[in-house]
């Protein structure tokens, strides 16, 4: 009986102590309105709440994919039906993108089927996938960050609504984790997506912080001068320093992501051919001013005109290297990598050369190698143009182009600078709207007088002349399209407005 009453008295304390978590937590309110919910209901499972332990039970992640369907499908469950088929859970499209061109035939894999890499490297293709898991695919929603200011975000439904200090400390009134991370930044929930959520991935040579007016500077250790008045390095924001270029008109007019992409576009709910709602141009701008541009370019996208600058990144080298060899890669320290640059830093440092891992940032586990990266140039003028797949004139960026080196820990050198893969280049282009829009126009001649459109490859009709590469879901600039870019027509419009 004695035994009984002991086991009753630590029930009622257990279920007791549950439900009175803010004893220990002063911590915000997640949701008064649509998520009033007690702690035990959103971070610990049903089956354990009767009789749990704090140390092994507490789930802190409810929204991650991992626990959605438990937590949140009651609710949620066409939403989160959508979501885990989206883009941005899947990531297929440029996964896909990258291991075609590196030679895998008819790839179609997701993040979540992508396959480990080979042990045994003889051909780019076996080291595709590696490449794309340690030093492409941090930005995912089940990552909550890999070290760099501005890249701390949730896990699942969190990584959009919740908002995250740039260095991913929280900052509210639970001392138990104050200035400790990562956790958001107050555990308060933001049913409209923070534009910090976005741009936690939408950095750097990606849409996003060119909305800002941000263009990523070089890796050489020269373009990091210090340049602040204190004479100190300034901070990295999304893994490098930028040059701040013309900044997006929306974005000094205060709109921000979520105003232009909404939930259908962004959750999945919709594919972009099935999804009229997606919003253009024409739906706040109905009314176009008559004039000789709007008049004759009907076919062009407003992009094409009123992008003020585009991301241009040609050819980038990527280098696994086995070997504990780092002195090289001195004035090469800034790959736009934390893990990498602190321990490059501490390596180059140490007497005992550690041995060359990183994380493999799909499973976290540590991996053999080192993956180092150089663009051979970055450039924001001269843009080139083609055709989307609706036929429609489009900036065209240089977003697929590598040259693949890699050194096993023996020191063989089995892959040395490879551009092609059976007499094809590795690289290709893709039509984009770049977020850097300007009221005024471009003038006439950037496109009209723009060497990179109007100098044809010998004996081709491409004008892709600087690499070569091919147009991913689009076409290059037919030779009609070049000739009317010099028509006297042309000529003649502009020396009437400039005359």
């Amino acid at each position: 009986m004695f035994k009984i009453a002991i086991f009753i008295c630590s029930l009622v304390f257990s279920v007791a102590f549950a439900e009175d978590c803010i004893s220990c937590h002063n911590i915000e309110k997640f949701d008064k309105k649509n998520h009033d919910f007690s702690c035990m209901g959103c971070h610990i499972k049903p089956e354990k709440r009767e009789n749990y332990d704090h140390k092994t039970d507490i789930v802190a992640h409810p929204d991650s994919l991992e626990y959605v369907e438990v937590f949140c499908a009651k609710c949620h469950e066409q939403d989160i039906k959508s979501v885990k088929s989206s883009l941005h859970v899947s990531l297929k499209n440029e996964i896909n993108k990258t291991r075609t061109l590196w030679g895998i035939q008819e790839s179609n894999v997701t993040l979540q089927s992508l396959p480990y890499p080979n042990d045994e490297v003889h051909k780019p293709q076996d080291l595709v996938d590696d490449m794309l898991r340690r030093k492409c695919l941090k930005c995912h929603i089940g990552n909550q960050g890999s070290g760099e200011l501005g890249m701390y975000r949730g896990k699942g439904c969190m990584s959009c609504h919740m908002e995250y200090s740039e260095d991913g400390k929280y900052a509210g009134s639970d001392l138990t984790i104050k200035q400790k991370g990562p956790y958001a930044k107050i555990h308060t929930m933001s049913q409209d997506t923070p534009m910090s959520a976005c741009l936690s991935c939408h950095n750097k040579i990606f849409v996003g912080t060119d909305y800002l007016g941000l263009f990523p500077v070089d890796h050489d250790k020269s373009y990091r001068a210090p340049i602040t008045k204190e004479g100190k390095y300034p901070k990295k924001m999304y893994g490098t320093n930028y040059h701040h270029l013309k900044e997006d008109i929306h974005f000094q007019k205060g709109l921000t992501c979520k105003d232009c992409h909404k939930k259908e576009e962004v959750m999945g709910i919709h594919n972009r051919a099935q999804n009229p709602q997606k919003v253009t141009c024409k739906d706040c701008h109905q009314s176009l001013s008559p004039n000789e541009a709007h008049t004759n370019h009907t076919n062009v996208s407003c992009s094409a005109c009123h992008a003020s600058w585009q991301m241009s990144n040609y050819e980038l080298s990527v280098f696994r290297d086995d070997m504990a060899d780092y002195d090289k890669w001195k004035n090469l320290m800034a790959q736009e990598d934390t893990y990498l640059e602190n321990f490059l830093n501490k390596a180059i440092k140490s007497q005992t050369k550690p041995k060359p891992f990183m994380p493999d940032w799909v499973d976290e586990k540590m991996e053999r190698g080192l993956w180092y990266s150089g663009w051979r140039f970055r450039r924001w003028e001269h843009a080139l143009l083609g055709n989307d797949k609706d036929g429609v004139v489009k900036i065209l960026r240089p977003m697929f182009q590598y040259r693949i080196s890699y050194r096993d820990a023996k020191g063989n050198m089995l892959l040395n600078d490879v551009s092609e893969i059976e007499g094809e280049k590795i690289e290709a282009f893709s039509p984009y709207t770049p977020h850097t829009i300007t009221k005024n126009a471009k003038s006439c001649e950037n496109c009209h007088e723009n060497p990179l459109l109007l100098n044809p490859v010998k004996n081709t009709d491409t004008v892709l002349d600087l690499l070569q590469g091919k147009v991913k879901e689009g076409t290059p600039l037919s030779m009609e399209q070049i000739k009317r870019l010099q028509s006297d027509k042309y000529k003649k419009i502009r020396a009437d407005m400039l005359f």
